[in-house]
């Protein structure tokens, strides 16, 4: 499985939940900041700290 990457966020809140999640801050080849998962695992548990999983909608 390859890493996932999203655009970053200079948001202290989605840095946050970005380090609970295990995810990192990383470079592109351009030198542009990303927020990094190395797992669908970690970029899942991301979205649900953030309240923005598909599956939350239902709730």
């Amino acid at each position: 499985m390859y890493p996932i990457q999203i655009v970053f966020s200079e948001n202290p809140i989605d840095q946050r939940h970005l380090g609970q999640s295990g995810g990192t801050i990383s470079f592109t080849a351009c030198g542009h900041p990303v927020f990094h998962f190395e797992t669908q695992e970690q970029f899942q548990t991301y979205m649900l700290l953030k309240g923005e999983a598909p599956y939350n909608a239902n709730r």
